[in-house]
């Protein structure tokens, strides 16, 4: 299985959320609570696939709230994380859960032919994986306890 096919079959009803770069924290926080999200791509205002950045949640909890700035004036672009590493539709689940892990992050855009095409959660690959293993958990137990042998 790949990327695509998650984005495809399992994240069908993925609408991506993205913020202009020039927002502020607020904005963003505001953003995420309306669309019930934990994270949005940061785009150059003039052109919505130039991803610049990604703001997270935890890029408010943390560079904003214990410094003290005011929300409302603190641009995005001074607490996002830049040069946003992204991964292929191309790639499997095992190689994002790799590059999340391996880099300490949650969410991971998904690009093909330099077009944003989805957002990956660490959640969404984890349920992804549950699912996959419960499904061959049970054609396992079908087989060894007879109840799916020549049915």
């Amino acid at each position: 299985m790949i990327i695509q096919e998650i984005l495809e079959k399992v994240l069908i009803n993925q609408r991506l959320v993205i913020i202009g770069h020039k927002s502020s924290a607020y904005d963003a926080a505001v953003t995420m609570l309306k669309n019930k999200c934990g994270a949005l791509l940061v785009c150059d205002s003039k052109n919505k696939d130039d991803l610049v950045g990604i703001i997270t949640e935890r890029d408010i909890t943390f560079k904003i709230i214990p410094k003290n700035l005011d929300p409302k004036g603190t641009l995005i672009s001074k607490i996002m994380t830049k040069n946003v590493q992204t991964i292929s539709s191309k790639k499997t689940p095992i190689d994002a859960i790799h590059v999340m892990r391996s880099n300490g992050f949650r969410h991971l855009p998904v690009i093909e032919k330099k077009k944003i095409i989805g957002i990956l959660s660490m959640r969404d690959l984890y349920d992804y994986a549950n699912t996959e293993l419960q499904d061959s958990l049970k054609k396992h137990q079908e087989f060894m306890f007879g109840t799916g042998y020549g049915s």
